[in-house]
């Protein structure tokens, strides 16, 4: 399955609520106050998808608390996807920890905007999530002097590992995948000119076609 455009932010948002139970202290809530956002860490998963950590913090003025106010979070990504999600603060804890898993893109970075509010205060920041390499690998060409059973190789780059050989348009090659090398043997030899096509998907479901130049009787 390959992932275009719909990639950006599957936001499985998992909020981590550091709620305590409710004390019995003095104060009112308030949203005066500071509203800050750290930065966001990001985690490569190594499967095509980062993990991002936000953590939203209030701190209520003096003699306030910050029981019962309401955190408005909204995160959006480079294509327009938007998630919105309300979290209700206690006495115990004053900040919320947002979890979003995001699909990277193949060949463009993803802008991951979060933004907090409580009520005319707002706080935002941004986090970028770098893209995927496009698969590539060097084309193979055969000579004429090659004998049967020569070896020719071609690295493997980009993508998602781990990579996995798919198939080839002709039985004159034997093709096998090792990691990241990609071993192609000529079965026969001659002076005429033939051609073949490789392919090779990664882990993401995305597809490199390899062409190899060979020869025949």
């Amino acid at each position: 399955m390959k992932f275009k455009h719909y990639i950006a932010i599957i936001l499985s948002l998992s909020i981590i609520m550091m709620i305590q139970a409710c004390g019995s202290g003095g104060g009112t809530s308030d949203t005066a106050g500071a509203l800050t956002i750290a930065t966001p860490t990001t985690t490569d998963n190594k499967d095509g998808t980062f993990t991002v950590l936000a953590t939203v913090t209030y701190t209520p003025p003096a003699d306030k608390t910050a029981q019962g106010v309401v955190v408005t979070t909204t995160a959006t990504d480079s294509f327009g996807n938007v998630r919105t999600d309300n979290a209700t603060l206690t006495s115990g804890s004053n900040s919320v920890i947002y979890s979003y898993l995001v699909r990277q893109n193949v060949g463009s970075s993803i802008a991951l905007s979060i933004v907090s509010n409580i009520g005319g205060m707002r706080a935002s920041v941004l986090a970028v999530i770098p893209a995927i390499t496009p698969l590539g690998a060097a084309a193979i060409q055969f000579k004429t002097t090659d004998a049967p059973g020569t070896v020719l190789t071609s690295a493997i780059t980009g993508g998602i590992t781990p990579y996995t050989f798919v198939s080839v348009s002709t039985n004159a090659l034997s093709v096998t995948l090792t990691g990241t090398t990609l071993n192609v043997i000529n079965t026969t030899t001659g002076v005429t000119t033939a051609n073949a096509v490789i392919i090779v998907s990664d882990a993401n479901g995305s597809l490199l076609s390899v062409p190899v130049g060979y020869f025949t009787p």
